[in-house]
């Protein structure tokens, strides 16, 4: 008992700690939690210091794209065509720009001059920009609590983005991107192609260039370059930090197209057939301008695409019709059918035929374009005429292969190597797969189909002395450094022999004189080949033949060819003969690239080959009373 009453007298007497226990507890409590407090300086000073600074450089570090520069596309001077020009789009911070000049205890941000907040910031920016001040004082507004991206002004050059940034409003940033330009308008705009809005991956989130057509299209890999990247330490302002942490990734620039076509020829090329086709009422015109190495100098096409005014626009008039269109040529395919005849010496350009009004071959009856009776026609003279009757009799000594020959040996029927956006091979059958009429109706251009450029090729092989050589429309490349490598010639191949060759030049003069059907071609001081086309036209949506094609292509100088001009017009509603309708466009844009390229007037006295024999006096009249018009086909 004595010892419980001991024990008794140390304690409280009530239950509660002695005050010595609570001190040590506290003590215990304190020194716990400076170990806690002094482990996580540790780890904030040691471990985890260079992840926290990481990531504190992550938060003020921005990483902007740096944009490539796509490759120029330029003429044969170097005239530019297409090139991209820097751009600036404006991007304010809300959130930043609601502070916009409000700490007045600050002298060196505060101006008692300026407004404040966003309404202040837009006061100065709005001259500037030219936006109205409450447009801009709603974009600068902070429309929720954490905003801090706003589009200000799109598209703005560089100059002006300068007069932005020099006034120095704090939230206000740019981004750069550019801007494809054409300077010629749409006068290659079909030839050149266009750009669209770029497409961004959805998986990626890489933006691209989204060509349309032409050019643009067909090389794009090549004219695209490589975007480079830039990260830098910026401020709460969005400003980059001058002496911030910066790491660059530099841009690689596409590579520069140099093409074969004279921009002013592509000029006068499209004027004249989009003058043409408004007044025949035509669905399309083309005109292809080569010279006799069939290197192209102008693809002109309409309808075509303003590139300055993209928000309305259809397929049609992204296409170059010059190689994008199959129509059946009618009579200028005529001249492979002759070029055949006179080369394998079947007969010779002033060989005798006695040509019917009429001519019965399978189960068709065919005619000319005109009623006649029996004429008494050289070869040349059949040529002259168009004549249809006259053109199946030479032909159809030959076998059928053997003028499929000619006619793919010319370039019918196969792509040319421009890989050129929706290029059509057009339609050359063999001769196992003819139908009906078709060995007749293909010597004089129907029951086949080409395109404007393969048209232009044949006239262009007989200007070269019989030599084709493959077009060509890229002279050449340059990289981003300026180095030029100049493009891979043609393939060459000889199709007819020099002699034919002339000898099929003299007898297309016989076409542009007042015997032939297409007098309008003419041009003083030049002598002129050539060759009319009224063909009936395969209407794709009509499922039948309905309208005409008409067409005239010559080549010039006849004596010392240069130039060759293909003119092709799509059902033309006021006049459908190649000679009235075509004819006037390839003397007006022939005349005007003479002059321009400074071709010396022709020497030599125009060719006099007979175009009848026997004293046909009836045939005679018809000739030089110009009453010949071009032959029209049908199937």
């Amino acid at each position: 008992m004595s010892r419980l009453r001991r024990n008794r007298s140390h304690g409280s007497g009530d239950g509660a700690p002695r005050p010595d226990m609570r001190m040590r507890v506290y003590s215990v409590g304190v020194l716990f939690g400076l170990t806690v407090l002094g482990g996580r300086l540790v780890q904030l000073q040691g471990a985890d210091a260079s992840s926290l600074a990481e990531d504190a450089l992550k938060q003020r570090t921005s990483k902007t794209k740096l944009y490539a520069k796509r490759g120029d596309i330029l003429d044969d001077k170097g005239v530019v065509l297409a090139t991209s020009v820097e751009r600036r789009d404006v991007i304010a911070d809300p959130s930043t720009i609601e502070t916009f000049n409000t700490n007045q205890t600050d002298g060196s941000k505060y101006k008692e001059s300026l407004g404040q907040g966003p309404s202040g910031a837009a006061a100065l920016l709005a001259p500037i920009l030219g936006i109205d001040e409450q447009t801009l004082t709603t974009k600068l507004t902070k429309k929720r609590p954490k905003d801090q991206y706003a589009v200000v002004a799109v598209g703005i050059t560089p100059e002006l983005w300068q007069q932005v940034a020099d006034a120095g409003v704090s939230g206000i940033t740019s981004k750069r991107q550019t801007q494809r330009i054409y300077p010629t308008g749409s006068a290659s705009s079909t030839l050149v192609g266009v750009l669209g809005t770029p497409v961004t991956d959805e998986e990626t989130g890489v933006v691209s260039d989204y060509p349309l057509g032409g050019l643009e299209l067909a090389k794009n890999t090549l004219l695209t370059g490589t975007d480079g990247s830039m990260k830098y330490e910026r401020s709460l302002g969005g400003q980059e930090i001058p002496l911030g942490d910066r790491e660059t990734v530099e841009p690689v620039d596409g590579t520069s197209l140099h093409l074969t076509i004279d921009s002013d020829l592509q000029w006068k090329a499209q004027s004249a057939i989009v003058a043409k086709v408004a007044e025949t009422g035509a669905i399309s015109g083309t005109v292809v301008i080569m010279d006799k190495q069939q290197r192209l100098l102008a693809l002109a096409s309409a309808p075509s695409i303003d590139p300055t005014n993209m928000t309305r626009f259809t397929n049609d008039q992204l296409l170059n019709t010059a190689l994008t269109e199959a129509f059946e040529p009618g009579s200028t395919a005529k001249v492979v059918t002759l070029a055949a005849v006179l080369e394998e010496r079947v007969f010779s350009e002033d060989s005798p035929f006695t040509v019917p009004g009429e001519l019965k071959r399978s189960d068709k009856v065919f005619h000319d374009s005109h009623p006649h009776g029996d004429e008494k026609l050289t070869l040349a003279g059949i040529l002259a005429q168009s004549s249809n009757i006259g053109t199946i009799m030479a032909g159809e000594k030959m076998k059928a292969e053997k003028i499929y020959e000619y006619q793919r040996a010319f370039g019918f029927g196969s792509k040319t190597t421009l890989n050129f956006p929706g290029e059509t091979a057009g339609i050359v059958a063999k001769p196992e797969d003819y139908s009906g009429t078709q060995r007749f109706t293909v010597m004089f251009g129907q029951g086949m189909s080409v395109n404007a450029v393969q048209a232009a090729s044949v006239f262009a092989t007989i200007a070269n002395d019989g030599v084709r050589i493959e077009p060509t429309l890229i002279a050449g490349t340059s990289d981003p450094n300026g180095n030029y490598v100049a493009g891979a010639a043609g393939d060459s191949s000889e199709v007819v022999s020099p002699a034919t060759a002339k000898t099929l030049r003299d007898m297309m003069q016989a076409v542009v004189s007042e015997e032939g059907t297409a007098a309008a071609a003419a041009i003083p001081g030049y002598l002129v080949a050539g060759k009319t086309g009224t063909a009936s036209r395969y209407d794709q949506d009509l499922g039948r033949y309905s309208g005409y094609t008409a067409s005239f292509i010559g080549l010039a100088p006849a004596d010392d060819p240069e130039l060759v001009v293909a003119v092709i017009l799509q059902d033309p509603k006021t006049n459908y003969y190649g000679g009235s309708a075509a004819g006037p466009v390839f003397k007006d844009v022939m005349s005007y690239a003479l002059l321009q390229r400074g071709v010396t007037p022709s020497a030599e006295p125009a060719a006099d080959l007979p175009l009848t024999w026997g004293g046909d006096q009836g045939a005679e009249a018809e000739i030089s009373q110009g009453a010949v018009a071009d032959s029209t086909g049908a199937q």
